[in-house]
């Protein structure tokens, strides 16, 4: 009895045994499955997302786009309007008809054309029911009027009374901008300005309202200040972003990433975000994609905004993961009946019948695996030892352009031509060797004439005997991953280079300060000579202005190299103007180049550092000396509008190609002979480090026109000076 009792008690644990195992191993491959469904959502949400942010980054630009060609319309038609000669020369009659004409070319697109004669005052306006009682009134003090008067360029305003603020007896003022456009005459007297207020709302109404993203996403329009010139909540039209956000944080409404999307805006031409913010007209916080792009137009640029809720983008793929997870839980419940099958197929010692079973089971379960198989958003492949290939996913084949049919129970290698070879033969045998898992990482491959690259590693699986029955091969495509590590790369490249620039220009001072001092040695030694003295007093100066040269291009490096954090202070700008251009002013006379300096009578100060600045000035100045090799006009403005100060340098000389306007603030590069391409990056830095920018406006044969501008000093730099 005990001995019996005793094997009793054996057979039971070696079952609780196999019960543990089961059960064990079960939870382990359920577990794997719902973390990888979770994985693989979570990557094609994010995808879904990315892909649809993209399109609504392209439905900005070509709403920008739209808006451009709308405003170029306008300027055409009045810039053409202000060439015919008897406008430019101020022939009243001529003028009026010239307004008659342009209106009627763009009534679809602006509320009037007006003229306002070399005082200010408006002379006419069409249509002349608009508005009655306008012609007479005084409108110098307009910035538009001003710009055009000093500075002869066309000019767009911001929003204005048009009207006149202080004309209370004028009947149907409103708000509007206003673009305007010097007269000029053939003897160069100024004539007034031609301008017309632009028709906003058919703006709006046109390109940006119609513009649905999504179900319920919309379109705004900002300017460059950050102003809402259209929103669909029309009580925010008229606001500042700024103050939208302080107005929502006060009101406890939740905003997040907006900060980092302000300063986007304000750097960039376009870009793609997420962020937290009110979504009209529930105005509830929801997480939200957006997408903008920048609407460029004389002195102005709008930014165009396309948002939609992210929920809304992913709605699609939520319901799809819904299925899923019913599927999933179908197929938990499956295997968890399953695994109750198999625990009594082992306490029934694995009758014939049962063994049966076990296998339908097997066989259905295989095939829930291959639904899994298929749907991860990878590119996967099983071969068996023979290297033959027995089944495929659907993604990899779309990436081939192949059906399963034409690659399935082929042999990876022998049965493709080598630029269709869609698995890698040498990290499948080193999986079959090895039995464990080879990876091969930042492999490139062509795919249709187009470069991938891909981290494929080979994984193996193993049968009931502990052999390799099969490799899977698992790739994972890493191209946007490369393209943006060679970037840094480039970066990294970049910096390197300057630190080399600066170890070789000070390399290279020392020894040439020598070779100086003993060249003007050797000139006056030679000077005491009479004997061929001429000839070599002339290979001197050539070895002097060689050594001249020199220095200056090491002086470049080194102030590229090792410019230092500013040191801002108040700096009255018209003093520091005057003072750069009599220090040049000897070159310019030997150069013929006529110059003029701008400025109104108060100017505030600006907040910045000293030397820099003059340094700024004086490569602008030079640039535009190189500029006009044989003589010229070079006409220097300063003025301020609004909170910012502006400097404007404009030559007469051969102008910059349009290809080339947008590569000129790249350290290095440069057009000239003898240059080193460091003048106007060094330029670019120093309005970068003073929150300010700097632009250019030219077209080849024309001149060129270097726009500066930092804000003025704030009330706390200014209690701090």
């Amino acid at each position: 009895m005990p001995l019996k009792s005793s094997k009793r008690h054996t057979i039971d644990l070696k079952e609780t045994k196999w019960d543990i195992f089961i059960w064990a191993g079960s939870f382990i491959v359920l577990g794997f499955v719902i973390l990888f469904a979770l994985y693989s959502y979570h990557g094609v949400e994010r995808e879904m997302a990315a892909q649809f942010n993209r399109e609504q980054g392209l439905l900005s630009q070509q709403t920008a786009m739209g808006i451009e060609q709308y405003m170029h319309d306008i300027t055409n038609i009045l810039s053409l309007t202000t060439h015919i000669k008897n406008v430019s020369d101020g022939n009243e009659e001529a003028i009026r008809v010239a307004i008659q004409n342009a209106y009627n070319s763009l009534k679809s697109k602006v509320e009037v054309v007006f003229w306002e004669d070399a005082t200010g005052v408006m002379r006419y306006h069409y249509p002349r029911q608009l508005l009655p009682g306008l012609d007479g009134k005084d409108f110098s003090f307009r910035t538009y009027f001003r710009v055009g008067k000093e500075l002869n360029v066309p000019f767009v305003s911001d929003i204005i009374m048009f009207g006149g603020e202080q004309y209370y007896d004028i009947p149907g003022r409103f708000e509007t901008f206003v673009i305007s456009f010097p007269l000029k005459g053939a003897d160069g007297k100024f004539n007034g300005v031609i301008a017309c207020a632009i028709d906003l709302s058919n703006i709006t109404a046109h390109y940006v309202a119609p513009i649905r993203p999504s179900e319920t996403g919309y379109m705004w329009l900002l300017d460059e200040t950050g102003m809402v010139l259209y929103h669909p909540n029309p009580q925010w039209i008229g606001l500042n972003l700024k103050d939208i956000i302080l107005r929502l944080k006060k009101e406890n409404i939740r905003v997040s990433g907006v900060e980092t999307l302000q300063q986007a805006m304000e750097l960039k031409n376009d870009g793609r975000y997420e962020f937290v913010f009110p979504h009209f007209p529930d105005n509830e916080s929801v997480r939200k994609l957006l997408a903008f792009s920048s609407v460029h137009f004389l002195n102005r640029r709008w930014v165009t905004i396309a948002t939609s809720p992210y929920s809304e983008v992913i709605s699609l793929m939520s319901g799809t993961f819904r299925n899923t997870l019913v599927l999933g839980s179908v197929s938990i419940g499956f295997v968890l009946l399953a695994t109750i099958t198999m625990l009594r197929i082992n306490r029934a010692r694995a009758q014939a019948s049962e063994r049966s079973k076990w296998a339908d089971e097997v066989l259905v379960a295989h095939k829930r695996l291959e639904t899994i198989f298929n749907g991860v958003p990878h590119y996967l492949m099983m071969i068996d030892d023979a290297f033959t290939i027995t089944d495929i996913n659907q993604r990899l084949c779309d990436l081939y352009e192949k059906r399963r049919e034409d690659v399935i129970d082929k042999h990876c290698e022998l049965d493709f031509p080598e630029t269709e070879r869609i698995c890698r033969l040498g990290l499948v045998e080193k999986c079959f060797k090895s039995g464990s898992l080879v990876t091969e990482r930042d492999t490139r491959i062509e795919i249709g004439g187009k470069p991938y690259f891909f981290d494929i590693s080979a994984i193996p699986l193993f049968g009931s005997r502990g052999d390799v029955d099969y490799v899977v091969q698992y790739a994972v495509d890493i191209s946007e991953k490369k393209g943006l590590t060679e970037k840094l790369i480039q970066a990294e490249k970049l910096a390197a280079v300057g630190q080399m620039s600066a170890h070789v220009a000070h390399e290279i001072r020392n020894p040439l300060t020598s070779v100086l001092l003993h060249s003007e040695l050797l000139e006056d030694e030679l000077k005491e000579e009479h004997h061929n003295k001429d000839e070599a007093l002339d290979l001197v100066r050539i070895i002097k202005a060689e050594i001249d040269r020199l220095s200056q291009i090491t002086d470049e490096y080194l102030s590229y190299a090792r410019l230092p954090h500013p040191k801002k202070q108040l700096v009255d700008p018209r003093a520091e103007v005057t003072s750069v251009v009599s220090m040049l002013m000897p070159e310019f006379t030997r150069r013929e180049i006529v110059t003029k300096i701008t400025c109104p009578e108060k100017l505030p100060a600006i907040m910045i550092d000293r030397g820099q600045f003059k340094q700024l000035l004086i490569n602008l100045l030079k640039n535009a000396e190189d500029a006009m090799p044989s003589g010229g006009s070079l006409e220097i403005s300063l003025m301020g509008i609004k909170d910012n100060f502006l400097l404007l340098v404009k030559d007469s000389g051969y102008g910059i190609p349009s290809e080339l306007t947008r590569r000129i603030f790249d350290p290095y590069f440069t057009t000239k002979d003898n240059g080193t391409g460091l003048g106007l990056a060094l330029v670019q830095y120093i309005a970068n480090v003073h929150d300010g920018w700097v632009d250019v406006e030219s077209q080849k044969g024309t001149g060129s026109t270097f726009i500066f501008s930092v804000p003025f000093h704030g009330e706390e730099e200014k209690a701090r000076a």
